[in-house]
């Protein structure tokens, strides 16, 4: 991180700077980016008892990735059922929270059980910043060697990550969601465009539209003018206390997929009172699964609902 903090200081930005606005607010947006979480990796402090492992090698990229997979507490004991799938970018810093809040969502009757795959990088010396930039980024970030690779992971995602969970376990692909924040939530509104058909249920929690210079602005008007329709449920998200530069950007990208009028696009934009880019995460994801699984909820009552009508029955 120190390096990107050194790189914004030596733009010297001062008045007759010949530096470029948009330079300026690309490089602010990959601070903030690679800001995001800033932890040191650890082996596995991220994960529930009982989360499973894959390691996965792409010759495309020439890195090793790791999944992590939570089953339903009904997997073992229910043999013919199929479970529709979360797959959530940045696992180590987002599956424990992800974990729980389904958990709770399940508890209430909201949503039925699923299982969770999260992404993420092997060894506890990873360097998440550096590799999350290569992979989620759709355009190559000046003086960062390796960046814009977001279809070569998507493609990952098709072709590797995703038939090793559906063959390994029993998942209904026809109920795909694929979630991510900050970066990776700019990296879910790409694959919306580029592959809607992919997953068809997308969260993007403060997503860093305004990454590459504004790329998935110019992305989103290409396809608008090729595509009536966009058949998918969408979340999007921020938090109301993130710094401007930021924030601004993904409230202008809310308007334009509101304006559009998408056929078939279920969309959902929302912010989070007193959010910043850390704390937005927690409520990002619930409403964000709850949204994407809207057509698809239980039709159960608040669990609470039998025990005072037992003790009312008493």
């Amino acid at each position: 991180m120190r390096q990107y903090v050194r790189s914004l200081r030596n733009m010297n930005i001062k008045k007759g700077n010949p530096m470029t606005a948009k330079r300026f607010l690309l490089s602010i947006s990959t601070m903030l980016l690679l800001a995001s979480q800033i932890v040191s990796a650890t082996e596995h402090y991220f994960v529930a008892p009982g989360t499973n492992f894959h390691q996965v090698y792409s010759e495309k990229t020439e890195r090793h990735y790791e999944l992590l997979v939570t089953l339903p507490s009904s997997y073992s004991s229910s043999p013919d059922r199929h479970y529709p799938v979360i797959y959530l970018t940045d696992a180590q810093w987002h599956m424990a929270l992800v974990t729980e809040i389904l958990g709770k969502l399940n508890y209430d009757n909201h949503l039925h059980e699923m299982i969770i795959v999260g992404v993420s990088y092997p060894g506890k010396d990873a360097n998440y910043d550096q590799l999350r930039l290569k992979d989620m980024t759709p355009l190559a970030i000046p003086d960062i060697p390796g960046t814009g690779s977001a279809d070569v992971f998507l493609d990952i995602f098709e072709n590797q990550f995703m038939p090793l969970i559906e063959k390994k376990y029993r998942v209904n692909s026809e109920v795909r969601v694929l979630g991510g924040v900050s970066l990776g939530g700019m990296f879910s509104l790409y694959a919306a465009f580029k592959k809607p058909d992919l997953f068809k249920r997308y969260i993007a929690i403060t997503p860093g539209v305004i990454a590459n210079d504004g790329y998935l602005f110019d992305y989103e008007e290409s396809y608008s003018k090729k595509h009536k329709s966009l058949p998918i449920r969408l979340f999007t998200t921020y938090g109301e206390d993130e710094y401007p530069l930021f924030k601004d950007p993904i409230l202008k990208f809310q308007n334009i997929l509101h304006s559009r009028n998408y056929e078939g696009l279920s969309l959902r934009n929302h912010s989070v009172e007193e959010g910043r880019h850390g704390s937005v995460s927690i409520e990002g994801w619930m409403h964000g699964l709850l949204w994407v699984f809207k057509d698809r909820r239980t039709g159960k009552p608040d669990p609470l609902k039998s025990m005072f009508d037992a003790m009312n029955s008493e």
